[in-house]
């Protein structure tokens, strides 16, 4: 996974003007894993302007423009629910437009949750 984010902040850095050594972006990481979250914080931290981490499963979406958020990463595992029972942690599909990073189980269950084409297979 970590692989996955350098070579996003790569990619990022070709087309953003850096602010010093990191990247203008406030991002906001998603997930339930204590040790992980505080990795993938600290990970972004580096390279990023702003970012936090945050338990998905008490996220509000007041943070968003409280932090003024440009990004999202969400961690989502198939060991924390039922891909047929999964809710998004992110409301509902049609009313979120914060551009957002998947990881783990993510794509599957967000897709499940939300509904659309392609969520099993």
């Amino acid at each position: 996974m970590l692989r996955f984010l350098v070579l996003l902040v790569i990619i990022a850095s070709t087309n953003f003007v850096v602010a010093g050594d990191k990247l203008p972006l406030r991002v906001l990481y998603l997930g339930n894993d204590l040790q992980r979250s505080s990795d993938f914080e600290k990970f972004l931290e580096e390279h990023f302007v702003f970012a936090m981490a945050q338990s998905h499963d008490a996220f509000a979406r007041e943070v968003l423009v409280k932090q003024d958020i440009d990004v999202v990463v969400l961690d989502w595992s198939q060991r924390e629910t039922n891909s047929k029972d999964a809710v998004s942690p992110l409301g509902d599909r049609e009313t979120w437009s914060t551009p957002t990073v998947l990881l783990g189980s993510a794509g599957h269950l967000l897709s499940a949750a939300w509904e659309v084409a392609g969520g099993s297979g």
